[in-house]
């Protein structure tokens, strides 16, 4: 606990620090931010690409972890011995993005990214805590995106490629929170098995009139894979459609997901399901904004005799995320969000799982941001999870 004391008094420190640099630095990084557009605004003349990026430094740890001592080797955070995963890290994650028009009103997105957050590690992909800019690469360098939309007529709009995720073919995203994360799990608007963010090979089509956006998509994670291919029984493939109302000051969207996992033999699977969730926004005037949703997820086959041991069977999610723009200071915002840690299952003697975080981000700059955030995670069987954190965001 001495450690986790010291992680709480970082955040704090930063946060006397950023409000001066504001100040030092005054409200006018107009020099800076044009030289921004002189490279980020696409030409009058086709093709022509603009390009951005976005590096995150992540300083922080946990309480409540421990490590069997198969944490893998690479990516996967290297093998240690058995312990508590207690000590203090520093991770970073670097995206360079590339939009290229053909037309004025295509794009073709390239993505690249490098991080060294260990897979297994607290903050990492398969973490205890997953954070929402976690990337494990190894530090070598991966395309991570690369997908091309266009429009056909006035109100529909296709995307496809063979690496992108769910959210890239969705017409809307439900939710105004967090806006840049913390925790992955508080990140996926209330339904985290419909909305799942899988990675892979995909399409989708929306439509859009007025206020109403429809989407209909698949995302196949074996679709480079010659001996499965995408979209067959043997595949892991996640199916999803979404209507939604967009309004001024409030989304609300419904959506469904039928995810398979390549089962084939219908025995329990806990990643073979379908899903279906209700989420939205709601704006208070130009600073408040929540948001909130709720999922529930049913297996294609379930654990048979039901019992707080077996885990495939009937479950939800919910969240709820409270934003507040220029809290305090102007420029700078308040977040604190609140939902399940995992799949809510409705068993005797199980434990209600809960996630709960709140954050300050502190603008240094149009381009440099540093946010302070604490967490606590609740799982069924598992130790508490506490964290702290202190992640700095450049853009550029």
């Amino acid at each position: 606990m001495k450690l986790f004391s010291r992680l709480l008094f970082i955040p704090a420190s930063l946060g006397l620090m950023a409000p001066m640099a504001v100040e030092a630095g005054g409200g006018d990084h107009r020099g800076h931010h044009d030289h921004n557009d002189s490279h980020m605004k696409m030409g009058d003349s086709y093709p022509s690409t603009m390009f951005m990026g976005k590096t995150t430094f992540v300083l922080g740890g946990v309480d409540g972890v421990s490590d069997s001592g198969m944490g893998g080797m690479g990516g996967m955070g290297g093998m240690s011995a058995s312990g508590d995963k207690d000590g203090t890290v520093f991770h970073y994650d670097t995206k360079l993005m590339f939009m290229t028009s053909f037309t004025g009103q295509d794009m073709l997105k390239t993505a690249v990214r490098i991080g060294n957050f260990g897979m297994m590690e607290p903050f990492g992909m398969m973490g205890e805590a997953r954070l929402d800019t976690a990337f494990s690469s190894s530090d070598s360098l991966e395309l991570h995106k690369a997908y091309y939309q266009f429009p056909v007529g006035d109100d529909i709009q296709v995307t496809f490629g063979p690496k992108l995720r769910q959210d890239d073919l969705l017409g809307v995203w439900p939710s105004a929170y967090p806006g840049d994360g913390v925790l992955f799990v508080l990140n996926q608007a209330g339904a985290n098995d419909t909305y799942s963010k899988k990675m892979g090979a995909g399409a989708g089509i929306t439509w859009s009139h007025d206020k109403l956006v429809a989407s209909a998509l698949f995302v196949s994670e074996d679709a480079s894979n010659s001996s499965i291919g995408f979209l067959t029984d043997d595949g892991k493939d996640h199916i999803t459609t979404q209507l939604a109302w967009v309004d001024e000051k409030f989304t609300l969207a419904a959506a469904y997901t039928q995810a398979d996992n390549g089962n084939t033999d219908d025995s329990p699977d806990v990643n073979d399901y379908s899903s279906y969730g209700i989420s939205g926004s709601y704006q208070f005037g130009n600073d408040y904004s929540l948001s909130a949703g709720i999922g529930w997820k049913n297996p294609e086959n379930e654990d048979n005799p039901d019992t707080a041991m077996n885990k495939v069977e009937d479950g939800n999610t919910w969240s709820v995320g409270f934003l507040w723009h220029d809290a305090f200071i102007e420029g700078n915002k308040f977040g604190f969000g609140i939902g399940t840690a995992e799949t809510h299952r409705d068993d005797s003697g199980y434990d209600d799982p809960l996630a709960w975080e709140a954050f300050y981000d502190f603008t240094v700059n149009d381009s440099v941001t540093v946010t302070p955030a604490i967490f606590v995670i609740e799982q069924d069987g598992k130790e508490d999870v506490n964290g702290a954190l202190v992640k700095t965001t450049f853009k550029f």
